[in-house]
């Protein structure tokens, strides 16, 4: 369509907003339905004019009207379903909100306005994934992210300083995403994330690690009472669930171990002990 067509339909559009100004559906309908109903108000007038009525003819004239009206409103609506689904997704978007599943629609006009939708949408997911990841904040918890987390926890060993590491990782998490839907999944990190902090000293480092995986770092502190911390967090979640699967509480598995830069310990040398232990523990609670 050329620029020069695009303002002559937008005058027409502009023209018409005087009907029901704050919906564009209803001016729609208002205008399909009015141009409908030209037959029967033509045949109104003739039979005025002529001063008698064929009402043989009015009848299923009317009828038919009516019944064309009534199709017509049904398919409109759905024929409008991209205009609502892309507006909808488009103020959410707008809002700072994540939209998910834009809905995939054909070569026509409609399908072409879902598909820039959906453009806008990842465009928009990927700039806000970089701009955390540069601010090294996780959006979803506030706490910090993978990279702020690692970042953090160098300065400490740049220092000299050592502590433990303690990784948690959510039990059954894809159940709660598939059975219970994905607000309630990022209600249950969220709140295993407030107990998290809840429950830390201050000084310690929380962060999430990626997916329903978080990590804690307690500087200056052994295994035993970083482990200790962990248990309570665990406590916590287990007696104050934010969802339940099964009929069990949506828990976490851990695993603690310790960094000490005399022993030549790294990060990732620690979180490699770590993570074998949690998968231990969780082999462990199966056979149980």
């Amino acid at each position: 369509m050329h620029s020069g067509q695009g303002l002559r339909y937008m005058r027409f559009y502009q023209a018409t907003r005087f009907i029901f100004p704050h919906s564009f559906a209803l001016r729609v309908f208002t205008i399909c339905f009015a141009s409908v109903h030209v037959p029967i108000i033509g045949f109104g007038l003739v039979e005025a004019a002529r001063g008698e009525w064929e009402w043989t003819m009015f009848f299923p004239l009317l009828a038919a009207t009516l019944l064309g009206t009534s199709v017509g409103i049904f398919g409109l609506w759905g024929l409008m379903s991209p205009l609502r689904v892309a507006t909808r997704d488009l103020q959410r978007l707008e809002n700072g909100q994540m939209v998910d599943d834009v809905p995939v629609g054909g070569p026509d006009m409609a399908g072409q306005l879902l598909m820039a939708v959906a453009r806008a949408a990842r465009e928009t997911v990927s700039r806000m994934d970089e701009l955390r990841s540069e601010a090294g904040t996780d959006m979803l918890t506030g706490l910090l992210n993978r990279r702020g987390f690692e970042e953090t926890v160098a300065a400490v060993l740049r220092g000299g300083g050592g502590g433990t590491l303690a990784i948690l990782d959510g039990d059954r998490f894809k159940q709660v995403n598939d059975e219970l839907g994905h607000a309630t999944g990022d209600k249950v990190l969220c709140g295993l994330a407030q107990r998290m902090v809840g429950n830390m000293r201050i000084g310690d480092v929380a962060g999430r690690w990626g997916g329903d995986e978080f990590v804690i770092f307690f500087p200056g502190l052994g295994e035993a009472a970083a482990d200790a911390i962990v248990r309570r967090i665990y406590e916590a979640v287990r007696d104050y669930p934010d969802a339940t699967v099964g009929g069990q509480p949506v828990g976490f598995s851990w695993g603690v171990a310790a960094i000490e830069r005399q022993a030549g310990d790294t990060l990732d040398s620690a979180m490699a002990i770590a993570d074998e232990r949690l998968y231990a523990r969780k082999e462990t609670r199966r056979a149980a």
